[in-house]
């Protein structure tokens, strides 16, 4: 089964690029929203809320996110075109200090897969709930590197991403490369691309990618990202 589904920025990858720095004493919470277009086109939006006695970077919080898209692959000479609705909430455990941030999460998730035509070898077609487990984070000043991994422990779906940057001029600007890794027992995909992210002024931070995604059963294919957030 050949399926052309680049998330990158989805289903659990919320906050991955948008939250550049350790938080301020003051701030409670972050809204983060993006999406990415390669084969297919996918979008998703959300927010961290630290509970009571917590702050962002430091203790607990709530995550929620939704997202959705659209895929397409073929099995056995037949194009199947598959569009997808979802949502997540998490329990989130953050951390943070000079050197950057990192969170890790447990959560629920479900998605409501919709094939036409239908594909009874599929087995993420209809309503699927999902335990998920999420980590990342951010380390460095001058340069940064920045990680996530999200796993779906029923599903036995995962996608991880790494990025490395340099730091560009004074302000909050970052730029390079990022690679990643996602799949099921299905299908899998890598990519591979540049990054530029900055900081834009009051709270608001935001993040532009693009590079190839490649699967075995096809070429490589271009993809472009981008996300945003902003932190209160």
């Amino acid at each position: 089964m050949n399926r052309s589904r680049l998330f990158l920025l989805l289903v659990g990858f919320g906050l991955y690029g948008t939250l550049a720095s350790p938080a301020l004493a003051q701030d409670s919470g972050v809204v983060f929203a993006g999406g990415t277009v390669s084969d297919g086109v996918s979008a998703f939006a959300g927010g961290v809320v630290s509970l009571p006695g917590a702050r962002l970077g430091d203790g607990l919080a709530i995550r929620g996110t939704v997202n959705g898209g659209t895929y397409h692959y073929r099995t056995q000479g037949v194009r199947i075109d598959a569009e997808y609705y979802g949502g997540e909430v998490a329990m989130v455990y953050q951390t943070s200090g000079a050197w950057g941030w990192a969170n890790a999460s447990v959560g629920a998730r479900v998605t409501d897969t919709n094939l036409d035509p239908f594909d009874p070898a599929n087995r993420l077609e209809g309503t699927r709930y999902d335990l998920a487990l999420q980590a990342e984070g951010v380390a460095g000043k001058d340069w940064r590197l920045r990680w996530f991994g999200s796993l779906g422990v029923f599903d036995e779906t995962y996608n991880l991403q790494a990025g490395l940057g340099r730091k560009i001029g004074d302000d909050e600007t970052y730029a390079g490369l990022e690679v990643g890794l996602q799949g099921d027992p299905s299908y899998r995909t890598g990519t591979g691309g540049i990054f530029i992210e900055t900081g834009l002024g009051k709270g608001w931070n935001g993040r532009l990618s693009g590079g190839l995604s490649e699967q075995a059963a096809r070429g490589a294919k271009p993809y472009a990202s981008i996300g945003v957030s902003h932190v209160f």
